[in-house]
């Protein structure tokens, strides 16, 4: 019978031994992601205009170790008119596939404007079911309006770049992609692990036939894993309480035996 409980207490131990690397092999995992794009200049970047889906924008582009610059004029003649500046984004690991984006979770960027009081920001993903190899107009678009800081409007003010910082839950898919595809309401997808370009391009503000100019001077993706980092540590709560129950059990039961050989 004590030779059992022995190896009960043992099999117990080996138990929580494993549990506790589990958690810490899942713990290392879950390490910060940080990756900027600029000015680190970590994926290329290019001119952007909606020539692409037929549109007669221009954008020209001048990059400096702490300035991209982006030259833009909108010009009419499709709904949804816009010109800025482009990242292709690649893996970072095999540069060929499309960058994880769920491995971040915000997003920090500083601009600024001579005209436009703001900006929209587009991250294209790779839908399975809408997109169409090589083909740029098919993929899935979410956008997120960032206010700019147009410095000839803003006096004697020192600061002329907008610095915002945001979630990228809060990235959106615009009712036009949906019109586009044919659904009639958002389908809840994003498809974040399959991104293809970040860009930052004229704002629903520029004016048309007129040129205007864009600086971005910092934009950067991270991590820290908080909310999965707290659910490990509710884990390791959990499996240290019971570790304490199992050695205070342990501890009461050789007690318990010790006081028995004393009185026998």
């Amino acid at each position: 019978m004590k030779r059992m409980d022995r190896i009960g207490k043992w099999v117990v131990v080996l138990v929580y031994s494993i549990l506790l690397l589990g958690w810490w092999f899942e713990y290392s995992k879950c390490g910060d992601a940080d990756v900027e794009l600029f000015p680190q200049k970590t994926f290329d970047y290019f001119p952007l205009n909606d020539s692409a889906v037929g549109g007669f924008s221009t954008s020209e582009v001048q990059v400096t170790d702490s300035l991209l610059t982006a030259s833009v004029t909108i010009h009419s003649g499709k709904a949804f008119t816009y010109a800025g500046i482009g990242f292709k984004l690649k893996s970072l690991d095999k540069r060929l596939e499309p960058l994880d984006l769920t491995k971040f979770d915000s997003l920090e960027i500083h601009v600024a404007s001579k005209r436009m009081n703001s900006m929209k920001l587009r991250i294209l993903t790779d839908d399975p079911k809408y997109s169409r190899r090589g083909d740029y107009s098919t993929f899935r678009v979410l956008e997120k309006d960032i206010p700019s800081s147009p410095y000839l409007l803003m006096g004697a003010s020192k600061e002329r770049f907008a610095i915002s910082k945001f979630a990228l839950s809060e990235f959106r898919v615009p009712e036009w992609w949906l019109s586009s595809v044919g659904l009639e309401e958002d389908d809840g997808m994003t498809h974040l692990d399959r991104a293809k370009f970040f860009e930052i391009v004229s704002g629903g503000s520029t004016l048309r036939g007129i040129p205007d100019e864009m600086e971005i001077r910092y934009v950067r993706l991270w991590s820290d894993n908080g909310a999965q980092k707290r659910t490990l540590y509710y884990y390791l709560g959990f499996i240290l309480f019971g570790l304490v129950l199992f050695l205070g059990y342990s501890l009461k039961n050789c007690r318990g035996k010790n006081a028995e050989k004393l009185d026998s």
